[in-house]
């Protein structure tokens, strides 16, 4: 008598058509399709056990609880999203502080920049540059407080010129009576005046720099 073959089970299956198709994906329909071909072609001297059948149909509930459990958080996660970015809007107006280095100048008048120092410090000195990275100013302000604090630059360059309009960074090396350095945060103070957030990770502008939202330290509502 010819001898007929075992049937492979289904998972077995899977596992085949992925090696052969080089993707280990199988979505509930082929598995539905393997399972069914299974009980086609399954040797009648010796059929599947009830067992292994019940364990593969759990197998493909479990497969489709999943894949629908997947689509769900997926809308979920929007929504969520759409939420934080509808919040987000109405920071627009609030005044800020931020860790930053960037300000913009409008080309005329003085522009105060902003630190915080970790202790007081007897001499400090802050150098401004352009978007070239070009140093336009260098100024030793002198000893400064632990904490916030501020300098108004006038705008000139070491030339005693007016810089023109454009995005200017500033840095601010400090100093104790000992001439150890001082740990100083250079602070971005403005008004949030917009939001990007076709990134997916949300941009504010202060006075239209860049500025991300981790950075943020404070918020009031402006004046």
């Amino acid at each position: 008598m010819t001898s007929i073959a075992g049937t492979t089970s289904a998972s077995d299956l899977a596992a085949q058509t992925a090696s052969a198709g080089g993707t280990s994906d199988l979505d509930k329909d082929a598995f539905l399709r393997l399972l069914t071909t299974q009980l086609q072609h399954q040797d009648p001297l010796n059929p599947m056990e009830n067992s292994e059948f019940v364990a593969q149909l759990a197998q493909f509930s479990s497969l489709e609880q999943l894949q629908g459990l997947s689509s769900g958080m997926e809308s979920l996660y929007m929504v969520n999203m759409s939420m934080n970015n509808a919040a987000l809007t109405g920071l627009i107006g609030k005044d800020v502080v931020a860790t930053g280095d960037t300000f913009h100048y409008a080309g005329s008048g003085d522009e105060a920049v902003h630190f915080d120092a970790a202790t007081s410090a007897s001499t400090a000195t802050i150098t401004i540059t352009n978007e070239d990275g070009v140093v336009v100013a260098s100024k030793d302000i002198g000893a400064i407080p632990a904490g916030d604090g501020s300098w108004t630059w006038d705008g000139k360059d070491q030339n005693g010129d007016v810089c023109p309009e454009g995005d200017y960074t500033f840095t601010v090396e400090a100093k104790d009576v000992n001439g150890d350095a001082v740990e100083v945060t250079e602070q971005m103070v403005g008004r949030i005046d917009g939001m990007d957030l076709s990134s997916g990770s949300p941009m504010l502008t202060i006075d239209g720099v860049p500025v991300e939202l981790a950075s943020v330290q404070s918020l009031e509502e402006a004046e």
